[in-house]
């Protein structure tokens, strides 16, 4: 796929009532939102050096709430190729355990289902929250999934009420790793190129060199060797063309026989 579209949706916003860590644990009690940009503005940030599109279609302030259907309306209008949405957890009500789960709609594209499992690997391997759910590669009819045209994953990094996970997710160290297993799962499954990294074919590159061969061939002799070319034409070493261009082995040996 070429430059695919990637739409990332950082849940919620920053005043969505009761989406905050729980305050026994994080007496700050971190909204949501603030997590879930961070780890979207960090999958962007590494984006930008591969040949793709990222577009956010939450309000990248958190002020302004933006409802899910005007979020999926945007993915759809822009024919995205894939919807990110990305979430934290909770449920757990202050207990231990939890980690990562990521959730593709109960009727899912066959690309979903392949873009959950890589995204659900390959975060878990970055950031180590494998966590204890059952069903950590989930089914659930949420709008955003079941609204959107392209295939479309929801991730949930960890949970917000958990006295294991709760400290974790709120390190930048972790929103580093976060993004670092979506970026590396997006890589694989797209074949994404970093920017400036041609791959040139053996065709490609023979029409190149024998493109450049041939310019060069064209080129007329520097004056400093003006002399000794005339000198060797004269000991019939060369005729005096192309004397810009290279020699082959066995023009050398031709011309070494000449000499003796």
């Amino acid at each position: 796929m070429s430059n695919p579209l990637f739409a990332i949706d950082a849940g919620h916003y920053i005043d969505t009532p009761g989406k905050r860590c729980l305050k026994s644990i994080d007496p700050g009690e971190t909204r949501e939102w603030v997590l879930n940009s961070r780890i979207a503005d960090k999958v962007q940030e590494r984006l930008r050096g591969y040949r793709c599109a990222t577009m956010r279609v939450d309000d990248v302030t958190g002020e302004k709430e933006i409802s899910l259907s005007k979020r999926v309306a945007l993915a759809n209008q822009a024919d995205a190729d894939l919807y990110l949405s990305f979430h934290h957890n909770a449920g757990i009500h202050g207990g231990s355990g939890g980690g990562c789960v990521v959730y593709v709609a109960p009727v899912a594209q066959e690309q979903s289902i392949v873009v959950q499992k890589a995204i659900y690997e390959s975060v878990v391997a970055a950031t180590g929250l494998r966590g204890n759910r059952a069903n950590p590669m989930a089914r659930a009819s949420l709008y955003v999934l079941r609204h959107t045209t392209m295939p479309a994953v929801l991730v949930e990094f960890g949970f917000m009420d958990s006295t294991t996970d709760t400290p974790i997710i709120l390190t930048d160290e972790f929103a580093e790793q976060a993004a670092c297993g979506v970026v590396s799962a997006l890589i694989s499954l797209y074949d994404l190129k970093e920017e400036g990294d041609e791959t040139v074919t053996y065709e490609q590159w023979k029409e190149y060199m024998d493109r450049y061969l041939a310019e060069r061939a064209e080129l007329p002799a520097n004056e400093w060797a003006q002399a000794g070319l005339e000198q060797a034409k004269v000991k019939g070493i060369t005729d005096g063309t192309r004397p810009q261009s290279f020699a082959t082995r066995q023009e050398v040996a031709l011309m070494v026989k000449v000499v003796k």
